[in-house]
């Protein structure tokens, strides 16, 4: 779990500083590039995540 939760501390840093130096730069096609690549990996490492729980609450008894 601990290596989790640094891959999703890591992708957060990510999207947080590239969001943040797109806004200190707007019009810069590369950085736009690179906020929206490291969006999408955030975004399917959530979903990732989220179907491993799913499949994990399927599998418990009730």
């Amino acid at each position: 779990m601990d290596v989790n939760n640094e891959r999703l501390k890591i992708l957060l840093h990510r999207t947080d500083s590239t969001f943040n130096a797109l806004l200190k730069e707007p019009g810069s096609i590369e950085l736009k590039h690179a906020y929206e690549s490291a969006k999408e990996e955030l975004d399917a490492y959530i979903a990732a995540r989220r179907e491993t729980l799913s499949r994990r609450r399927s599998v418990l008894p009730r």
